[in-house]
């Protein structure tokens, strides 16, 4: 089968290399997918970098979110050969989805609505679920509430805006230019800022009446969530989601008490299976009302793939890359 494998840490275009290996054979609790498409997440950029938090020994290979046909299951799996399925791929054991056929262990896997193509299948899971668990579990956000949302054109922005809609929640989203500013306006946010042209934090407070927002997504990271905290409420929830600026930042307790604010994790992978699930058959809900949908505005093919994470990793992306196989 082909894969797209990392043998040293660089940049994807560099370092990934088209290898022909044998297909991998579900262990216990894992299932063999034949992949149907792949989306292309900012994770995949770090694998390839060997910066991931969550980092695979090398060789590896990078895809952490799939769609596909079960076409054999390893001992105590319980998802039926011929399911299909969208899935989180055993990455960590070096079986990410950038090939013919990966593996996944059972309790990553969900079910696909007839209704749902290939490539929004390849699409929905990740970014829905972190949205999901951020602002319903997490950040408890209520309807009538204002949510800022940063990177709202990326992947996991754009999923945070249209659920934060959902759930009753006014939002304000932030992107970096003039076009993306436009897709976030698309996609439902009321306020829309190009933090290229405008200081985000004040414009904010501008849009809020001085108030400031009462739960801010936040999967950059960095010195956005450095600033998002000159525009956050009293008793407002600052979810720290990921680090697509590169780094984290080192929160001061002091700042969160006088500024009486909470800062809030968000970790899909401390959820069980039962609750994920959960989780999955209420957003398959808002997505067969119509009310959310993953922002899918380029599709490539396998070949293409280390050009197109390229692209993704200089932010040359609008919303999410699918690659069909």
């Amino acid at each position: 089968m082909r894969t797209w494998q990392v043998h040293e840490y660089g940049e994807p275009d560099e370092v990934l290399r088209l290898v022909e290996t044998e297909a991998p054979e579900p262990g216990h609790g894992e299932i063999s997918i034949r992949v149907a498409a792949v989306s292309l997440n900012l994770p995949d950029v770090f694998l390839c970098r060997g910066v991931y938090p969550l980092q695979p020994q090398l060789p590896l290979i990078p895809g952490l979110e799939v769609v596909g046909v079960v076409t054999a299951v390893g001992e105590g799996a319980r998802t039926p050969v011929g399911s299909r399925v969208m899935a989180v791929t055993a990455f960590l054991s070096g079986h990410g989805g950038f090939a013919d056929q990966t593996l996944a262990q059972d309790h990553t896997v969900y079910r696909v609505p007839d209704e749902m193509s290939d490539i929004e299948a390849s699409a929905f899971l990740i970014p829905f679920q972190t949205a999901y668990v951020g602002l319903v579990q997490r950040g408890q956000l209520r309807a009538g509430e204002t949510l800022l949302v940063h990177g709202g054109a990326g992947g996991t922005g754009s999923a945070a805006i249209q659920l934060g809609r959902a759930l009753g929640a006014s939002v304000i989203a932030t992107a970096g230019g003039g076009q993306k500013a436009q897709v976030c306006h698309e996609l439902g946010a009321e306020v829309a800022i190009d933090y290229n042209a405008e200081d985000f934090p004040q414009a904010v407070k501008q849009a809020t009446g001085g108030r400031g927002a009462d739960v801010i997504y936040d999967p950059v990271g960095g010195d956005v969530f450095d600033r998002s905290l000159k525009c956050i409420a009293s008793e407002g929830r600052i979810l720290a989601v990921g680090f697509a600026s590169g780094g984290f930042s080192d929160a001061s307790t002091l700042n969160a008490v006088l500024g009486n604010y909470s800062v809030v994790g968000v970790f899909v992978g401390a959820y069980d299976h039962e609750f994920l699930s959960r989780a999955h058959e209420e957003l398959l809900k808002l997505y067969t009302e119509g009310r959310i949908r993953p922002l899918i505005r380029r599709q490539v093919s396998f070949d293409d793939i280390p050009r197109a994470l390229a692209d993704l990793a200089n932010r040359r992306v609008v919303g999410k890359v699918v690659a069909k196989l």
